[in-house]
C-alpha cells in the first residue's frame, strides 16, 4: 500500500516537476486505485488537478489509436451547457440537442459542421437529464455509451466538465488496454469501448459553460502522421 502510493504520488507529480508525463497506463491505473488519497492531496496544490492530470495521462495513453482511427469512425460529443443562452434548438431523446448550424458566432455550431465536414460519423450535443426533466432523456453518460454501441465506432472525442468526469465517468466507466470501457449495468446491453481524447471545460456551470475551443479542435483533426 505505502509503495502505491509512493508511486501514484510521484507518477502525478512528475508533469509538474519535469514538465511531461511518465507511463501514462500506470498513471490511469494508479489514479483509480488510490483516487480518494491523491484527489485529496493534488487538490491543495491546485483545485481540480486530479482531474485534469488524469485526462492528460488518458489523452496520451490513447493518442496514437485515436489518431490512427479514421475521421468516418470517429464521434464527437459536447455538452449542452455549451450552446448560447438564447439557443432556439430543440432537444430529441436520441439526437440531443438538435443544433443546425449556422447561428452566427456559435461555436458548438462552428465546431459541428467542422467535425462533419472532416467526416465524422456523427456529433451530438448532448442534453443534462437533471437540467431537463419530462422528456425521456438518458443520463449524459448512458446517452454517449448508446451512441457509441449504435454506431460502432472505435474512437470518440469528448468534452466534459469537472463534476460530470468526477460523478459519472470515473465512477462508472473503466479503462482497459482497448479503451475506455462502461461498467456493466443491471438491466442493460453489453459494454460500449471506445478510444478517447477528451477536454475538460473551465468549470461546472450548468448553464453557461466554457471551453477552450482551440484545444478542442486540436484533437478534433488527429491524424496518424501528426500524432
Amino acid at each position: 500500500m505505502g509503495l502505491g502510493l509512493a508511486a501514484a504520488g510521484g507518477l502525478a507529480l512528475a508533469p509538474l516537476l519535469f514538465g511531461r508525463m511518465f507511463a501514462p497506463r500506470l498513471t490511469l491505473v494508479l489514479f483509480r486505485r488510490f483516487s480518494w488519497v491523491l484527489s485529496g492531496l493534488l487538490d491543495r496544490i491546485s483545485p481540480g488537478l486530479d482531474l485534469r492530470l488524469l485526462v492528460r495521462a488518458g489523452n496520451r495513453y490513447f493518442r496514437r489509436a485515436f489518431a490512427a482511427t479514421p475521421f468516418h469512425k470517429r464521434l464527437l460529443f459536447l455538452p449542452f451547457c455549451l450552446r448560447p443562452l438564447d439557443c432556439p434548438a430543440e432537444v430529441n431523446p436520441e439526437i440531443g440537442l438538435c443544433c443546425q448550424g449556422g447561428c452566427p458566432g456559435c461555436q458548438v455550431g462552428l465546431v459541428r459542421a467542422e467535425a462533419l465536414e472532416l467526416g465524422y460519423a456523427a456529433v451530438y450535443v448532448v442534453p443534462s437529464s437533471r437540467m431537463i426533466r419530462g422528456r425521456g432523456l438518458l443520463p449524459s453518460d448512458e446517452f454517449i455509451r448508446d451512441k457509441i454501441s449504435q454506431h460502432g465506432t472505435g474512437a470518440a472525442l469528448g468534452v466534459t466538465c469537472p463534476w460530470h468526469m468526477r460523478n459519472r465517468l470515473l465512477a462508472r466507466h473503466t479503462v482497459r488496454r482497448d479503451g475506455y470501457s462502461a461498467l456493466q449495468q443491471k438491466g442493460r446491453g453489453g459494454q460500449a469501448r471506445s478510444v478517447l481524447q477528451g477536454v475538460l471545460m473551465d468549470g461546472s456551470n450548468c448553464h453557461r459553460g466554457s471551453v477552450n475551443w482551440e484545444r478542442v479542435r486540436r484533437c478534433l483533426v488527429l491524424r496518424q502522421d501528426v500524432a
